[in-house]
């Protein structure tokens, strides 16, 4: 008993959510027939584990006066659900004519099924107790349950086994990735329906033969198999939306990470030639504060495109004496290519930068920086952030710098700070 109040009182908890977060949606675009359908669809799955859970179904029955109705209630709204899950599943295809038609056979259907539902509940005898755990069990061979039992069951095993060949046939079609994502959670969610379907279909059809020996498969296992199902249509059904926005979090928080470590790059390169900066007022005094600034993105592409400047300008300072005595140290350390021209890069830019501050007139024959990204913005600033980081450590800078100009490695490290 203190199982099923606490897994479905998390389940409830889970799908309300998910409803809520929806709800917003669809008051945002009340006239969305898909969003309708989706917001009805979770609302009547989430509403069984509220009504199902032991301590509200005793409630439930009390305050209405009629014995074991909260079963009617769930078993109701659970066919609401997947007739809605249906309809929303045909909405997304691209035929009119067949969603038309369609909806009609999911509606005519759903409508039978629930008005046989009340008929078959409201003929049987169920007044000797709540039965809010062992329903199906302790009335499977009293008249009219059975069959009330049956016409569920099989709406239920037809609805998940809809559920997982469109949704899996569509995962394979979209190219939005949540989307893709979500149809294909919801598809094992379906799954684990089946689950629960099965084996209350052949356990009620085993008990019009005689006594069902699935009885603790029917009561416990179906079950369970059904709360994993309704928790996985809440993640997958909802998926696309929140998705999207894990996605904008996630994009936040790499571009904070990029303008933090490109900073002090920027802040030295740009400190030689301020001019190269278009727009000084927009970059925060603090670079902890640049996570509330609205537009990260496009202080981060000034900063590659102001540090990218800033070398061009440079180039003259450029040694190629320095770029040989890194490639050098880093053979002897046995660092990949890659690492190597990061390192040259990050070197040239600090004898660049100290040159430059001390006047040197003494000009050099430089190539164009390294440009792994061939242009590419993206590729720009992750390269730059490599960059930044041999810049800002300088270990094997200062001794490539030192090993340039014949200067012990101790003295050019004392010069760099």
């Amino acid at each position: 008993m203190l199982l099923f109040n606490i897994v479905y009182g998390i389940l409830a908890v889970i799908s309300w959510s998910a409803f809520a977060y929806k709800l917003r949606d669809l008051v945002k675009d009340p006239g969305n027939r898909e969003l309708r359908l989706l917001c009805l669809a979770i609302a009547t799955f989430a509403t069984p584990f509220v009504v199902a859970a032991p301590w509200a179904y005793v409630l439930i029955d009390r305050a209405i006066g009629i014995t074991n109705i909260a079963t009617l209630i769930t078993y109701t709204s659970v066919a609401i659900c997947l007739t809605s899950f249906l309809a929303l599943l045909v909405s997304w295809s691209s035929a009119q004519d067949r969603i038309k038609l369609w909806h009609r056979l999911l509606v005519a259907y759903a409508v039978v099924t629930v008005g046989s539902m009340i008929t078959l509940f409201t003929l049987a005898d169920v007044s000797d107790g709540e039965h809010h755990v062992d329903f199906d069990v302790h009335y499977a061979e009293t008249p009219y349950i059975t069959q009330f039992l049956l016409v569920y069951a099989v709406l239920f095993v037809v609805g998940m086994t809809g559920l997982t060949r469109m949704c899996w046939g569509y995962s394979k079609a979209v190219d939005r990735p949540w989307l893709r994502r979500g149809l294909r959670v919801v598809a094992v969610g379906a799954v684990f329906g089946l689950g629960y379907g099965i084996p209350k279909v052949a356990s009620l059809t085993w008990d019009l033969l005689g006594t069902s020996p699935l009885h603790f498969v029917s009561v416990v296992v179906a079950p369970m198999c059904a709360s994993v199902a309704a928790m996985l249509f809440a993640v997958g059904f909802t998926m696309p939306a929140w998705g999207v926005g894990l996605d904008q979090v996630r994009a936040r928080v790499s571009d904070y990470r990029a303008y933090r470590k490109l900073h002090p790059l920027w802040q030295a390169t740009t400190g030689a030639l301020p001019e190269v900066v278009l727009l000084p007022d927009l970059y925060p005094s603090n670079p902890r504060r640049a996570l509330r600034d609205d537009d990260l993105s496009f202080l981060i592409g000034r900063m590659v495109i102001e540090i990218r400047d800033v070398q061009l300008a440079l180039l003259p300072y450029f040694d190629p004496a320095v770029a040989q005595s890194v490639r050098e140290l880093s053979r002897a350390q046995g660092k990949p290519d890659d690492e190597v021209e990061v390192i040259v890069e990050a070197a040239q830019i600090t004898h660049a930068l100290r040159a430059k501050a001390a006047g040197t007139t003494e000009h050099h024959a430089a190539a164009v920086p390294h440009d792994a990204a061939a242009g590419d913005m993206g590729g720009e600033r992750d390269w730059l952030i490599r960059v930044a980081d041999a810049f800002s450590k300088g270990d094997l800078v200062d001794e490539a710098l030192a090993s340039a100009a014949g200067t012990p490695t101790a003295e050019a490290g004392a010069a760099r700070a």
